[in-house]
């Protein structure tokens, strides 16, 4: 007979040992001056145009330069809790060409806090960015665009084109390290690191080489560094989601502001859009070896700038968990795919640790746009306490949390969501469709450096798994300035071999010391295998049983490493 091992550590569940709170330095969406710019969108129509809309809390007075020189555009007001549009120039401020350094950097500066979203306007292939402050944006990034789906004619691209993804400099001789996932449009090989230079004010947009299929280019997972604070914007100047098969026939621009790495969560909460199918969701990892468990889909594994794209249904409302931090964007389908009114569109998502306390926003007043509405996100117990336009809301539970959501009819114009609790908030998503058109963004958030020791997904609460034999690395993340755990180390991270409570506390310029625990907790997993001996005469055979009620799978192997079956 054959010895059997029977791997059982990492598949063990766990009561949760502790819950800590999590502490952010906060940044958001709202400020007073923002650095920010349009790649490339569909041309196709006389009424094509870039279109800012600017909203308050407060009365504001704004002005809009652009470039290095701070070209003038003019100078604007807006009114408490309203909305001011700004239509600028397209044929001077879009970005047309890659790898190529441009003079279109756009600056506005207010003298109260705004919010400021931006359009890229051509009929029936728009969307719209949240634009974030200066104080919000930071030097890594990972890039986030969608496979391009390219219709050409008679030898020219008729249809869809480039991944892509845009950065504008906010300080004079900045550099900054791009490693490009795919090959460029302008000859940069995937993989290798090439250096570009941006003085204040300019601007250097990146288009993946496009290609007849099947092998066009997608831009995820390309890699973003540099030496001061960058803006990041990245999408597809059109394509269909999906992108295949080829006989879709539905394109549309995708536009979003990359969040900083420092702000990327591990928790995360999906609401489909409403009167749609489906929609498609992109997770993407910033670390080797993250393990995410989305409830009503299963686990996936990604190493850094890996992603991983599922489909889910209008019924299946969600919570993403991740055990390291992750990127997650959702996207509507195309119209010919999805069979219901709308067209591509692409929101990033926002971890549950970035909510928002009080938002002015738009629903897009645009013809081709039949149908809007607005995607709430908060705290079951906090539900109460929202108002959208100073009237209550009715919320639905995310199963088995303490989370529920919200899918709401608006009309066209300016609305605002606000928790009256004004130590809650919730996050938000506005979004509407129309024949072979659609946008989509998020209205508002926090984008705080989060202090956040992690958790092991099968744990209920801040524990982490240690098996016997082994060692675990307790990291606090980069973006500190200093660091001091209870063991008086104090580097970002450390090792530890030992079950016990772990605390870190955290400083970083302009926000006050940040705290963190976390318990590790030593596994001593108890199993019997039956019958424990076994003797018997070639040939022969016998049944094995595991007994074990710590463990939630079997893995059963010779002890020459042959797998023999698993059980779950």
């Amino acid at each position: 007979m054959k010895k059997l091992l029977l791997a059982l550590c990492l598949g063990i569940l766990c009561p949760g040992i502790l819950w800590a709170t999590h502490e952010g330095c906060t940044r958001s969406t709202e400020g007073t001056e923002f650095w920010f710019g349009f790649m490339e969108g569909r041309n196709y129509n006389t009424n094509h145009s870039l279109r800012i809309t600017v909203t308050s809390s407060y009365d504001a007075s704004f002005t809009i330069t652009y470039g290095s020189n701070d070209t003038p555009v003019g100078s604007y007001s807006v009114s408490a809790n309203s909305s001011v549009p700004v239509i600028l120039d397209w044929t001077t401020l879009e970005s047309f060409n890659s790898e190529q350094i441009e003079n279109k950097g756009i600056h506005l500066v207010a003298d109260n806090p705004v919010n400021v979203y931006a359009l890229n306007y051509d009929n029936k292939s728009s969307d719209v960015a949240v634009i974030y402050p200066i104080e919000s944006i930071a030097d890594e990034y990972y890039i986030m665009c969608y496979q391009p789906h390219v219709s050409e004619q008679n030898g020219a691209y008729f249809n869809g084109r480039n991944s892509e993804f845009l950065l504008i400099g906010t300080e004079d001789n900045t550099e900054v390290e791009i490693i490009p996932s795919v090959e460029t449009s302008g000859g940069k090989p995937a993989g290798v690191p090439f250096t570009v230079t941006l003085q204040q004010g300019e601007s250097y947009q990146v288009q993946s080489l496009n290609r007849v299929l099947p092998n066009q280019g997608d831009l995820t997972g390309s890699y973003i560094r540099s030496n001061n604070p960058i803006a990041v914007y990245a999408g597809n100047l059109a394509t269909s989601v999906p992108s295949l098969p080829d006989n879709i026939e539905a394109w549309d621009h995708l536009y979003e502001q990359m969040p900083p790495l420092y702000s990327w969560g591990k928790e995360y909460y999906v609401v489909p859009m409403k009167d749609r199918e489906s929609d498609r969701y992109r997770i993407l990892a910033s670390e080797d070896g993250t393990t995410v468990r989305i409830d009503v889909y299963g686990t996936i594994n990604l190493d850094k700038g890996e992603f991983q794209e599922i489909e889910l249904t209008k019924d299946q409302a969600t919570r993403i968990l991740a055990d390291k931090p992750i990127l997650v964007v959702q996207f509507s389908l195309s119209e010919s795919v999805d069979g219901m009114l709308g067209d591509p569109s692409m929101i990033i998502l926002s971890s549950s640790v970035q909510s928002k306390n009080n938002v002015t926003f738009e629903a897009y007043n645009l013809a081709t746009i039949a149908n809007h509405y607005i995607n709430v996100v908060a705290l079951t117990s906090q539900v109460p306490n929202l108002l959208l336009d100073n009237s209550p809301i009715s919320a639905t539970e995310f199963t088995g949390t303490d989370y529920s959501y919200a899918q709401i009819s608006l009309t066209p114009g300016t609305h605002n969501l606000k928790n009256t609790d004004a130590n809650e908030g919730f996050l938000a998503y506005v979004y509407g469709f129309g024949s072979y058109e659609s946008f989509g963004y998020p209205v508002g958030f926090n984008l705080n450096v989060t202090l956040d020791l992690g958790e092991n997904i099968n744990f209920e609460g801040d524990t982490l798994l240690l098996c016997p034999g082994d060692t675990l690395t307790l990291d606090a993340g980069p973006y500190f300035d200093t660091y001091l755990w209870s063991t008086g180390e104090t580097t970002s991270s450390i090792r530890v071999a030992e079950e016990g409570l772990y605390k870190v506390t955290t400083t970083i310029s302009d926000c006050p010391e940040l705290h963190d625990s976390v318990y590790v907790y030593f596994a001593t997993p108890q199993l019997a295998v039956i019958p424990d001996r076994y003797y018997a005469c070639f040939p022969s055979e016998v049944t094995l049983e595991a007994n074990s009620s710590d463990a939630v799978s079997f893995l059963w192997e010779s002890i020459e490493g042959k797998e023999l079956g698993s059980e779950q």
